[in-house]
């Protein structure tokens, strides 16, 4: 790992990044120097990559980045580029470099966004299975994810004191990094799955969420009981992220504001107002949305 790139990571460690993006980042990096350093062996550090070696490796990214030696996918190298751009940038504003490399290479076309969220019915289908299932806890834990919008890793962390659950009303409140704290608001729905949950499964733990090996659920181990019910059901894009995607859509889908959506989902800029772009992927229409459009203009 470069110098230039270790004073990058302090930096993104300095503004409170979460582990999973800083490693995203550095696999970026990892592929970018392995691959300049065998165009150029004798490189002292990838940082002093010129524009002629970004545009080199883009060309190779189209061509053989992928796995087996084929072109990458359309949003590998977008996210790729997105990368090495914030990293060049950071750079030339300390000062490292003269300019940034990246800023004048023509970026990677952007790859067409499929919506990863479950129709109605697959959502009905879904609670089918867990609800047959018997287990209050893989049902709470579902519908945290799929009506208070929890990502996994959050919903593990969630402790008890967090959670306030009433008859009228309830919310959890969700520790981000940086101003990225949420309070979500819990419906009647995601109330009685967690009351019922909580009657059954009674714990010293202070987490909401335990196994029987655990006073604290790890993050595994709600993938694999989602990938469980996945194969049961072949719903394809049944996954943690998904029933979060879920969340999204369908606030959207039922006329809330993306302001509203943004806030509830977590969607944050570093100053803590909420970042409207990052919630647009929750406008693109879905199957069921293509197909109650094409309806509503039925003579039937």
């Amino acid at each position: 790992m470069s110098e230039m790139f270790e004073v990058y990571l302090q930096n993104l460690d300095r503004k409170g990044l979460a582990t999973s993006t800083i490693n995203n980042y550095k696999a970026t990096w990892s592929t970018f120097k392995k691959w300049i350093l065998r165009t150029d062996p004798d490189l002292q550090d990838a940082g002093q990559a010129t524009q002629k070696d970004i545009a080199d490796f883009k060309r190779y990214m189209m061509e053989h980045g992928g796995k087996g030696g084929g072109p990458a996918k359309p949003s590998t190298m977008q996210l790729t580029f997105v990368h090495l751009n914030a990293i060049f940038l950071y750079f030339a504003e300390q000062k490292l470099i003269p300019d940034n490399p990246v800023g004048p290479v023509k970026k990677p076309p952007a790859p067409r966004r499929t919506p990863k969220w479950l129709g109605r019915n697959e959502q009905n289908a879904f609670l089918r299975e867990i609800r047959k299932s018997g287990s209050t806890r893989d049902y709470a834990l579902t519908m945290m994810m799929l009506r208070a919008g929890l990502r996994v890793h959050e919903a593990c962390d969630l402790f008890k004191s967090e959670l306030q659950i009433g008859p009228r009303s309830g919310s959890a409140y969700i520790r981000g990094k940086g101003y990225k704290d949420r309070e979500v608001p819990l419906n009647a729905e995601v109330r009685s799955a967690l009351e019922s949950y909580l009657k059954d499964y009674p714990s010293d733990s202070p987490y909401v969420f335990t196994s029987q090996r655990s006073s604290k659920l790890s993050v595994r181990a709600v993938q694999h009981m989602v990938e469980k019910y996945r194969d049961r059901t072949k719903i394809d894009n049944l996954s943690c992220h998904g029933l979060r995607h879920t969340f999204g859509h369908d606030l959207v889908a039922a006329g809330n504001d993306l302001q509203k959506v943004a806030m509830l989902m977590g969607h944050y800029k570093e100053d803590g107002t909420p970042n409207i772009e990052m919630t647009m992927i929750y406008t693109t229409p879905g199957t069921e949305d293509l197909e109650a459009a094409v309806e509503s203009i039925s003579w039937t």
